[in-house]
Order: structure tokens, then C-alpha cells, then sequence
């Protein structure tokens, strides 16, 4: 492994092992001990972020504060006077630890945050212990309390690198996997595929606090209850629902990250045998109060299968976002398509085209011989091909993720503020009670959901709080409500 040059003013992680992976902490006082050679040889010279000891290496997520010279020679004491405080107690002569020691440089602040995790959940990722949280010897508990402790100077940033301490706590015991092996420490290195769930969890993660604090500040009077859960068979979730509000009536933002066996019910769905499964992403339904603002539905995952010995047999991306308007504003509908289109051209010209033609057949209620809504996109099994690897995959998805709120919320603060009448807003609880057929008679994720035993209030989140089944409605002839009818039988090109 190439070492890096310790630079002023850098972020690094820090690690290494004992000497032919030798046992270099035998007791718990020696790892105390190694404590407090860092606060002595190091405070002052470096930034201590994280850090985790383990009984034969150890992990330091640091910042260097004085010039390198004065940095190495900062490292180079600590190993010094540890190695020969250990070989003279333990009775023991020459090297303990590898040579050179560890160090990469942190080049961005996602990649810091996923090693923070990394350092922390170390324990229990090696089987130490049960529950990493427990763990003595790592800086996990140090974030939790007031308690004066090495990575004092730069908590406050950390911190505020997951937003907040519940978000820091949250992110933790999430029950993911995708942060097993940094390092190589375990002679074997980290896949694609764990840098691409890792990258896509923490994305979506970020993602739901941006829209979140969007939708509260155009709302500006309701704001998101969240709820914590977790699967019992593994994984779980972050929900944030958001109810009577000045513009939303009922909305979520949910994130979930949920893996195990896959149920016997999805393994005959994927023609599959008995393997194991990983799935995250978040999805977003928006029941805005008034109904001339159009109901929005949006998604972004990845899921992963794996045989028997935890090798990937499969792996693909899937997402999408739609419009359900109960009035038809055709400058809407144009925004809504362009913006879901630019966010295609970027990457392939064929994917606009291709992926609303399939989000006009998906979201369509065959008994009722219409479609849900004016569609958008929606894309599925989306895999490493000729032209594609699964990197590039990534790209595509963050940013039709990331046009999101461009395509929506102009429409929502064109019309939020509109007039409306009692008839007006009964068409919109009829056309609810559409959008909660499909939910529950065609959406492949509701089923996935049931199926693989999510959370229910999750799932159905999606379901407006005020809808009607009228028998045999029919809109009057040559009204506003007969022009979104028929638009809805014959899928538009709006642009």
C-alpha cells in the first residue's frame, strides 16, 4: 500500500497491526496505557477524530495541526515508547508493530463519515463483542457524554457531520453492513459493491434531510414527526411523516436499509433458491392539501442478493419519480417531464424516453383502464452492462434523486395558494381513492414491503387520510375533471 505524505492541515486515518498480526494489547491496562501515550505524544500535534483499539491494531481517525516533521516524529515516539514499555513487560525483543505504519488521507467528508463508522462499529465487525456500542476502547461512548476526552477539540464537528447527535447516534445502529474492511487489515479488500451500498445509504441518508427541510420551509406551519425502527429479521428504517400542515395534508420521507434471508414468497418473485438480501432507499408520497397541487410520488434503491458464502449474485438500482395532479396544468406537466429529462440527457439520451414510456405502463391501473397519474420516470434492474457499470448507475440515480425537489416544489408554490371549491376538493378524494388502488393492487414495492415484513406504517404511509369511492362517478362533460380523465387514458408526450 502506497503511504501517503502526512501533510498540515489533512484529515488521515491512521492504523496498524502487530507484527505478523501479533497479539500488541494483551490486557486491558495496555490499552489504557496506549492512551495515554497518545494524549502525551500526540495532543497538541494532531486532531484526534476517532479511534478504536483492538488486540492486535488499532484505528485513528486524525487531523494534522503542526508541520510533518513534527507530526512523524509525534507517531514515531508514541509506537517507540509503547513497544518498549510492552516488550520489557511482556518479555519479549524486537519489532511489535508493522512497518511503516498505516495512513491514508481523508479526501472528502462523506468518505470521513464512513470511517467513523467504520472505527467504531470495529468490534463488533470482529466479533468482540455483541454490541459495539459496549465496547471500552473505542471513542463511541466519548460522543455521548460531557466527559473531557481526547477527541474533545473536534467533537463539536463531527457532530454536526451528521447533523445531530440523535442523526450521529441513528447512523450508527442502523445494522448495515458495507463498512467491514477499510483497510485490508483482514487480507481481503473492499468490494465495488460495499462502496457502492455504503455511498447510496449515506446518500439517501442526506438526501431525506434535504427534502425534509425543504417541504417544512415551503409548509412553514407542520414539520416531519420522525420514528426510528428496526426490523427484527435486520436492518431498519428512518421515517418521517409529515400531516396537516398549510400546504401538505399527508406526506412521508422514508429511508430504510433492511437485509436477511429473502422471504420464500420473493425468492419465487426472482426465481431464486435460499439467499440472502440487502436492500435500501427512500421514497417520498406528498398529499398536498389543496387539489390544485398535484400529489407526488418518488423512489431511489438498491438491492443486492448473495449466495451461501456472502458472495454477490446479483445487484441492480431502481427508482423513479411521478406526478398525480387532480387538475391538469399543462406548464406543470412540461416542467415536471423537462427537469426529469435533463437529469436523463446528462447521462444517456436514450433514458428519458425509454424510462417514461415504462413509467407510463407502471403506474397504470388496468381495471380501471387509466393511468395513476402524468408520469415522469421509473426504472428498474439496472446493472452492470456494456455500457454501464454499476458506478455509473450510481451517478444517474443521485441525480435524478438530486432533481427532486426542482421538478416539484415550483408546482407546489405555483399553486399552493389557489382557490378552490368544495366540489373541487371532492374530485380530489375520488381520485385518491384511485391512487390508493394502485398502492395496494399493483405496487411492486408495497408488496416487496409486505412481503419481506416491513415496518407497516411505512409502507402505507403512502395512503392519503381522506379519500371517496363514489359509485360509478362520471365527470361532467367538457369540465376541467373530463380533461384530466382523458389525458390519463392516452399517455402524453409533454415534451
Amino acid at each position: 500500500m502506497r503511504q501517503e505524505k502526512i501533510e498540515k492541515d489533512h484529515y488521515y486515518h491512521i492504523f496498524n497491526r502487530g507484527i505478523n498480526s501479533d497479539v500488541i494489547f494483551q490486557t486491558e491496562d495496555n490499552k489504557s496505557y496506549f492512551l495515554k501515550l497518545v494524549e502525551k505524544h500526540l495532543m497538541g500535534k494532531v486532531d484526534i477524530l476517532a479511534y478504536c483499539l483492538m488486540d492486535n491494531h488499532f484505528h485513528f481517525a486524525i487531523k494534522i495541526v503542526k508541520e510533518e516533521s513534527i507530526a512523524t516524529q509525534a507517531f514515531s515516539n508514541l509506537f517507540n515508547a509503547y513497544a518498549k514499555a510492552y516488550n520489557k513487560q511482556q518479555n519479549r525483543t524486537g519489532t511489535l508493530f508493522e512497518r511503516p505504519y498505516k495512513r491514508i488521507r481523508i479526501q472528502d467528508e462523506d468518505y470521513l463519515k464512513k470511517l467513523i463508522l467504520y472505527i467504531h462499529k470495529n468490534p463488533e465487525n470482529h466479533n468482540v463483542i455483541n454490541n459495539f456500542e459496549n465496547y471500552e476502547f473505542s471513542s463511541y461512548k466519548n460522543y455521548l457524554d460531557d466527559s473531557n476526552s481526547i477527541i474533545v477539540t473536534n467533537k463539536s464537528y463531527i457532530i454536526n457531520l451528521f447533523n445531530d447527535l440523535e442523526n450521529f447516534k441513528y447512523t450508527h445502529s442502523s445494522d448495515l453492513s458495507g463498512f467491514e474492511n477499510l483497510t485490508g487489515l483482514n487480507n481481503d479488500t473492499t468490494s465495488n459493491s460495499t462502496t457502492i451500498k455504503s455511498k447510496f445509504y449515506q446518500y439517501i441518508q442526506d438526501l431525506q434531510n434535504t427534502i425534509t427541510s425543504k417541504l417544512e420551509a415551503i409548509d412553514s406551519k407542520a414539520t416531519f414527526q420522525e420514528d426510528i425502527w428496526k426490523r427484527p429479521e435486520g436492518g431498519g428504517g428512518r421515517t418521517r411523516v409529515i400531516e396537516n400542515g398549510n400546504v401538505f395534508e399527508k406526506g412521508g420521507v422514508n429511508i430504510s436499509g433492511v437485509h436477511g434471508k429473502l422471504p420464500e414468497s420473493m425468492q419465487a418473485y426472482f426465481k431464486v433458491g435460499d439467499v440472502d438480501f440487502f436492500a435500501c432507499g427512500l421514497s417520498l408520497v406528498l398529499h398536498p392539501k389543496n387539489p390544485m397541487v398535484p400529489t407526488v410520488h418518488a423512489n431511489w434503491r438498491y438491492f443486492e442478493m448473495y449466495d451461501k458464502q456472502g458472495e454477490i449474485i446479483d445487484s441492480w438500482f431502481g427508482g423513479g419519480q411521478d406526478l398525480t395532479p387532480y387538475y391538469l396544468f399543462e406548464e406543470d406537466a412540461i416542467h415536471f417531464h423537462q427537469i426529469c429529462k435533463t437529469a436523463c440527457d446528462n447521462h444517456n439520451p436514450e433514458f428519458y424516453p425509454k424510462y417514461k414510456a415504462r413509467c407510463d405502463e407502471y403506474f397504470y391501473n388496468a381495471h380501471r383502464n387509466e393511468g395513476r397519474g402524468i408520469g415522469g420516470l421509473f426504472f428498474d434492474y439496472c446493472k452492470t452492462s456494456e455500457t454501464m457499470t454499476m458506478e455509473s448507475w450510481y451517478d444517474f440515480v443521485t441525480e435524478v434523486g438530486d432533481s427532486f425537489l426542482e421538478a416539484y416544489t415550483p408546482i407546489v408554490e405555483k399553486r399552493k395558494d389557489l382557490s378552490y371549491t368544495e366540489a373541487q376538493r371532492n374530485w380530489q378524494e375520488i381520485r385518491r381513492g384511485r391512487y390508493v388502488e394502485f398502492n395496494l393492487v399493483h405496487d411492486k414495492g408495497t408488496l416487496f414491503g409486505l412481503k419481506t415484513n416491513g415496518r407497516i406504517e411505512s409502507i402505507l404511509m403512502s395512503l392519503p387520510p381522506h379519500v371517496q369511492w363514489v359509485y360509478d362517478h362520471q365527470p361532467e362533460t367538457g369540465s376541467e375533471e373530463e380533461k384530466l380523465i382523458e389525458v390519463l387514458k392516452t399517455p402524453k408526450n409533454w415534451i
